[in-house]
């Protein structure tokens, strides 16, 4: 079982990353499901370099989360 799940937010400028969730993003990407929070950090990072994810310059920013996995 893999406890952690990454999404990449993309929110609003006008969101604080306080606010920046899955509820308030523009958009939600799903990321790798991985085994600690060290692992989601890194591999988030690195799923956002090797894809043309990109926010709008100006008008947007990223956010890595990282979540517990939900159990089946």
């Amino acid at each position: 079982m893999t406890p952690y799940s990454i999404l990449i937010l993309i929110c609003s400028l006008s969101t604080s990353p306080s606010e920046c969730r899955p509820e308030t993003a523009i958009d939600v990407v799903q990321g790798p499901k991985v085994q600690n929070q060290m692992q989601c950090g890194f591999l988030g990072q690195a799923t956002i370099a090797g894809t043309a994810i990109a926010p709008r310059e100006g008008l947007e920013y990223m956010k890595i989360v990282c979540r517990r996995a939900r159990e089946a």
